[in-house]
Formats: structure tokens, sequence, C-alpha cells
């Protein structure tokens, strides 16, 4: 796992150790606290079963950060940072819910509660979960797709006036002249630079950007908050 969290991933921030220190103890104190109502033994099944539950939790906490730094800033290489992300992505939710057939298939076996309901819960909630986040990575690749288009558009016709407004100023300038020579008075001094369209930059550039991107973020939101409460209804 720290191999391909390594292959997938890179080397993680300091602020994202932090955060996942922190959310790691509080799930193990859940899990623990869980443990009390079903009353079992703790074995090396168990353990087994703790293991993958931790792993899909740090697994979808690290890809759901990362998204978050994809809506907060452009990647340094993009073509690179998309490939490992939508890779991770799919892996977290193949890897959770493979899981949560398994277990939905133990549950059904052994028909009693026991721990495998837990488990069963929190793969469920970490299914939807990935999802959700998978959801946001595909909300936020089409963001950048509408803004990279506007910001091209945009450029093309900057770019456009500046060569018009070029070209009125060599021509008020021509006209300066002409009346200066038919005067007999010197030329006058240009004092202003001409403009360039070359000098226009894409950083310049400001676009209206993805006016549906909050509608979509919070349908989002609210369907799986609707999820999460009707599956923990449907369980109690």
């Amino acid at each position: 796992m720290y191999g391909l969290q390594r292959l997938c991933y890179g080397e993680l921030r300091p602020i994202e150790i932090e955060q996942l220190y922190e959310k790691a103890w509080f799930a193990i104190t859940e899990t623990c606290l869980a443990m009390t109502i079903f009353r079992e033994e703790v074995g090396a099944w168990f353990l087994v079963m703790f293991v993958a539950l931790l792993t899909g939790k740090v697994w979808g906490w690290i890809g759901d950060g990362r998204v978050e730094v994809l809506e907060q800033q452009p990647p340094a290489n993009p073509r690179l940072f998309h490939i490992r992300l939508s890779v991770s992505l799919a892996a977290s939710i193949l890897y959770d819910a493979w899981m949560m057939s398994y277990i939905i298939n133990s549950v059904i076996q052994q028909a009693r509660p026991n721990m495998m309901v837990m488990f069963l819960f929190e793969f469920a909630i970490l299914t939807t979960a990935s999802m959700s986040t998978g959801f946001r990575y595909t909300i936020s690749l089409i963001e950048t797709r509408i803004v990279g288009k506007q910001t091209r558009e945009r450029l093309v016709e900057r770019r456009r006036e500046v060569r018009e407004e070029r070209a009125e100023m060599i021509r008020q300038r021509e006209i300066a002249i002409a009346a200066a020579a038919a005067e007999g008075n010197p030329a006058p001094e240009e004092t202003e630079p001409l403009p360039n369209e070359e000098d226009v930059d894409e950083m310049d550039i400001e676009v209206p950007g993805w006016e549906a991107k909050g509608q979509w973020i919070l349908t989002l939101a609210l369907c799986t908050g609707m999820y999460f409460f009707c599956y923990a209804y449907d369980t109690s």
C-alpha cells in the first residue's frame, strides 16, 4: 500500500500526514466503541478486516484532499497529476465496492448480527464517499475545460482588440505627422509606445467561469447526504 501510495500520490505533504493521523485516530476510536456493542472477541480475522477498512479510509481521505487541492489551484504537471488521481480514485471505488460486496455475502451466509454488519455499514459509506469524490473530480475537469475554452476565446478577442488599437494609434500618428508637415512644423515626438498583442498573457485574462458548478456541487452533496441518511435509517 505504501508503494501504491507513492506511485499514485507521490510524497505526501506535511499537512496531509497530520490530517491523516488525526482522522485515523478518530476512526480507530470509533471502531473500538462499536466493538462494545457486538461484544465479540478480537481475533485475526477482525484485525484483517479492520486494517482493510482503515486502508480504504486513508486512501479515500488522500484522494478527497487531492481533489480539494485541484479545486483551489492548477497542478504543476497537469498530465501526470490527472493520470495519478484518476487511477487512484478508480482504485478507491473498485476496492470499496468489492469489499462491500464481499461483506454482504458474508452477512447473508451468517444471518446473525456481528461485527461484519458494522464493516458493511462502513464500507457502504466509503463506497458512496469514493463515488462522490469521483463525481467532484469530474465536475472539476468539466470546469477546467470550460474555463480553458473561455480563456482561449477571450485571449483571441483581446489580441484582436490590441491589434485594432495599434492600427488606430498608427493611423492617428500618420495623420498628426501629415498635418505637421503641411504646416511646416517638425513631426511630433512619439512618447507613448505602441501596444503589442504578444504582451497579452493568459494570466491577465479574466473569464466568468462555470456558473453552474455551484449547483452541481450542491446537488451532489444533497444526494450523498440523503443516501447516508436513508442507509442509516434502513440499518437501524
